[in-house]
């Protein structure tokens, strides 16, 4: 009987033991996940913000990256793949780039309330007999963001706020100038799988 009892408070003892022991190692892991999470995420948390920047810087921002972002494209994609397609019913690479290029043209315009930038004929489709080489359609590209840069940075805040009519309403220029940037994001999407299908690394993801 005493046998019995022993076996059975040794066996508890061992199963407490193990728990604890289990306890203590969950602890001791989730201390350490802390530990290091504390630590790689210390330094960043406890640094102040930069300061917000102007409504136009950042306005610049985005227009500047997509911007170059097709301007590496032009750039970098062979001159004999300047007319490839997927399919029959689309715009070529060099279309694309044209098109994107002429619809920023287009609101730069309408926002400065001006003519600027080279004449591409009516619309937002310029021909490739007016853009016939891979430098032509480059230079207009690059011209475009030059451009429209220099328009946002010269209206500054106050020229965001402005409204200009856009087909049956009035809207804000800063509504302008994201829709030009969020038209040119879907034509760089458009050349990234121009790119894939020609296995080729768009430029944007080469850094």
């Amino acid at each position: 009987m005493k046998t019995t009892r022993f076996v059975i408070n040794t066996t508890r003892f061992a199963i407490k033991t193990t728990e604890s022991s289990f306890l203590l190692a969950v602890a001791a892991a989730a201390l350490a996940i802390f530990a290091t999470n504390a630590y790689s995420q210390g330094p960043a948390e406890n640094q102040a913000p930069r300061p917000v920047q102007s409504r136009t810087a950042e306005m610049l921002d985005r227009w500047n990256d997509i911007g170059n972002k097709l301007i590496a494209m032009a750039q970098d994609f062979p001159e004999d793949k300047y007319d490839f397609k997927l399919q029959k019913d689309e715009r070529t690479f060099a279309e694309n780039l044209l098109h994107a290029t002429a619809f920023d043209y287009v609101v730069t315009r309408r926002a400065s309330g001006t003519n600027i930038g080279p004449d591409f004929g009516e619309g937002d489709n310029p021909s490739r007999a007016v853009f016939k080489t891979k430098a032509d359609v480059v230079k207009f590209v690059q011209q475009a963001v030059t451009d429209g840069a220099s328009v946002i940075q010269q209206q500054g805040d106050a020229g965001l706020d402005k409204t200009t009519r856009w087909g049956k309403r009035l809207v804000h220029n800063s509504y302008l100038w994201m829709f030009a940037i969020e038209h040119s994001g879907e034509h760089y999407g458009q050349l990234v799988v121009y790119y894939r299908a020609n296995n080729m690394v768009p430029p944007d993801s080469r850094r």
